[in-house]
């Protein structure tokens, strides 16, 4: 008890000292801080230091959001600006006649990711046979990415074939320009990577150029946006170009997902 007391006995008379040098004493004041200088320079930079992280963090939180609005935008943009470019590509009559009747709408059906394969490009999703859903229909984001198509269906639940999946293949367009593009095939070569193939050597397509489905192979709607060019390979021996795609669902279909039920593939309309 009387080390207690000692204890708090020094401590009050440090803390009469403090003050009294703070309010009252120059020299004091000075002395104090030659003694304790050193542990107020470790306390200040800690402080600092610890400041900077949390508006770093706070910055890099707010950035990130930031890019994430943007990608939105850009993929907002992109899905307008073929949108349009389909409609500028109609005739008079056909355009006439689409203003007499609202655009088609998907009927859809909300599903979320429960598990992915760990060897293959395959999705459990929590919907199935019981949900209206059947093989070969598409799955797409809320933003209209591709995300690939059922494989099997169960009666609550459905396996989903990624686009990036060995052996997927389907029909794309490249937008190379405002006015031009070119059609060619994306291949799925598995472990989330998908090829370009069959392109034409006389389009000059780039890194970055947006990626679209098309009607052509009937096996998803078309204008759904797929991703971007990444890279191109042009080879003299080859009668067409090559590359890789940049595919865009990974970055959303973490979220809740929409399957397609009113749409048939080539598959669906022959039974």
């Amino acid at each position: 008890m009387r080390k207690e007391l000692k204890i708090l006995l020094v401590i009050l008379i440090f803390c009469l000292i403090i003050l009294v040098a703070r309010f009252f004493s120059s020299p004091l004041t000075n002395v104090f801080h030659i003694v304790f200088s050193p542990l107020e320079k470790y306390l200040w930079q800690k402080g600092e230091q610890t400041e900077s992280f949390f508006h770093y963090f706070f910055q890099a939180k707010k950035i990130s959001q930031e890019n994430d609005f943007l990608k939105q935008q850009n993929i907002a943009l992109a899905q307008k600006l073929n949108e349009l470019r389909e409609k500028a590509e109609e005739n008079e009559e056909l355009k006439a006649a689409l203003g007499l009747k609202d655009k088609e709408k998907f009927e859809t059906v909300l599903a979320y990711v429960l598990s992915k394969q760990a060897t293959d490009d395959v999705i459990l999703i929590d919907k199935g046979f019981d949900d209206g859903l059947k093989q070969d229909m598409p799955v797409i984001t809320s933003n209209g990415i591709l995300i690939g198509k059922i494989k099997t269906c169960f009666n609550n639940f459905s396996q989903v074939a990624l686009i990036t999946a060995k052996d997927f293949a389907f029909d794309i367009k490249v937008q190379i320009t405002e006015q031009e593009e070119t059609v060619a095939l994306a291949k799925g070569l598995g472990g989330m990577r998908l090829a370009l193939d069959f392109a034409s050597k006389e389009k000059e397509i780039k890194p970055g150029n947006p990626v679209f489905t098309v009607a052509l192979g009937a096996n998803f709607p078309k204008g759904l946006l797929v991703g971007e060019i990444e890279s191109v390979q042009k080879n003299d021996a080859e009668l067409f170009q090559t590359g890789l795609i940049k595919p865009y669902f990974p970055d959303y279909f973490s979220g809740g997902l929409f399957v397609i039920k009113n749409f048939l593939s080539l598959q669906q309309q022959s039974q």
